[in-house]
């Protein structure tokens, strides 16, 4: 009987500290609902739709908790329904845990690197014009668009500073790009990247209501033998500035040297720049952004074909209808001159095109 007693007593006090310890800990569930109405076109072929919905869900939940040491810890994990392939149905978007204090953050896990993390780009609304959705209906970005070349969601470490005076930096180390969650490849020569760093730094402040956003990030990766890629280091600087409701910004992408289809050779010509404005007024919000750039891309469906030169104007705007809803609309022009074969081959074609865009847009 002793014997029991003490067990019981054991497991009590063990499921009260449990209990004690989850107390500790916020649980929260947030996400969005957004919904789109296109009709658009473009020269990659007549046999298609000129109009399409389109439906993107993410659930957020978060757990935050702070130890009796100011340990912050927590993880977050983000479900949504066009992942991992569309129409497919729920998947994880991505998964992380975190530790923080006054020494920084440490994150593991699937999410966005150092370099996606950190950099500044040109303001975008709704939509996000030419960082947004419009090519999930017509036309097709060179293959970082905007952006610098990182790592996306694949699994990896990531360390990021505290701010301090206005500074803000970061490193992620990620092992084989592509990869996420359970999956691991033990041939690293078969897969495209691996060993990807990302480093960044960018620095916020306010100027007698001038606001000051500055940033620059690096991309570092090797290939393995069978891939089809080499080596490559890409960098970005980024700026935007604000004042009372009006934003501007841009940056540059230098993503080095890539591949020419079909015959290997390399060519150091894979650049981005962009440029974009936005003025904001009670419940609305509109924006105008730029993106010229240069890089591969499969316009027009083949392995051979590269963009010469890449460019896209947009202009969108947002109406705050509600607490949490916004109607959205936007409207994207692209050209796409694409090359074939070798650098210098005649243009193979012209991809042009437009994409408008209607829609909803619900945060909770």
């Amino acid at each position: 009987m002793r014997k029991l007693l003490l067990a019981t007593t054991a497991t009590a006090a063990v499921c009260a500290f449990a209990a004690q310890a989850q107390a500790q800990v916020t649980v929260t569930l947030g996400g969005y609902t957004e919904f789109f109405a296109a009709t658009f076109d473009d020269d990659t072929g007549s046999d298609r739709t000129s109009r399409e919905f389109q439906l993107e869900t993410e659930i957020v939940v978060r757990a935050d908790g702070k130890a009796d040491n100011g340990l912050l810890y927590g993880a977050k994990i983000e479900l949504q329904n066009s992942t991992p392939n569309p129409g497919t149905g729920v998947g994880t978007d991505e998964a992380s845990v975190y530790l923080g204090g006054t020494w920084g953050r440490l994150e593991l896990g699937d999410f966005d690197g150092a370099a996606d993390t950190l950099k500044i780009y040109a303001p975008v609304v709704g939509v996000e014009q030419i960082d947004g959705d419009y090519v999930d209906f017509a036309g097709g970005q060179p293959n970082f668009g905007m952006h610098i070349p990182n790592s996306g969601d694949s699994t990896k470490i990531m360390y990021l500073t505290p701010r301090i005076a206005g500074f803000q930096a970061g490193a992620s180390y990620t092992p084989e790009a592509g990869d996420e969650a359970q999956r691991v490849v033990p041939l690293k020569t078969l897969s495209t990247y691996k060993d990807v760093g990302e480093f960044g730094v960018n620095y916020t402040g306010e100027f007698g209501g001038f606001g000051v956003a500055l940033g620059a990030t690096l991309t570092t990766a090797s290939s393995g033998t069978n891939s089809g890629v080499e080596d490559f280091t890409a960098w970005n600087l980024g700026a935007q500035f604000t004042f009372g409701g009006f934003a501007f910004g841009g940056g540059y992408v230098d993503a080095g040297d890539f591949l020419l289809p079909t015959t290997g050779a390399i060519d150091d010509d894979q650049t981005a720049w962009h440029v974009g404005a936005s003025y904001t007024v009670g419940p609305v919000a509109v924006a105008a952004s730029y993106l010229n750039a240069e890089g591969y891309t499969g316009a027009y469906g083949g392995s051979t074909d590269y963009s010469d030169d890449y460019q896209a104007f947009s202009v969108g705007a947002t109406y705050a209808l509600a607490p949490g809803m916004i109607l959205e609309t936007e409207v994207t022009f692209f050209e796409d001159d694409v090359l074939t074969g070798t650098r210098g081959a005649t243009v193979k074609g012209s991809n042009d095109g437009y994409v408008f865009v209607v829609g909803t847009r619900l945060d909770f």
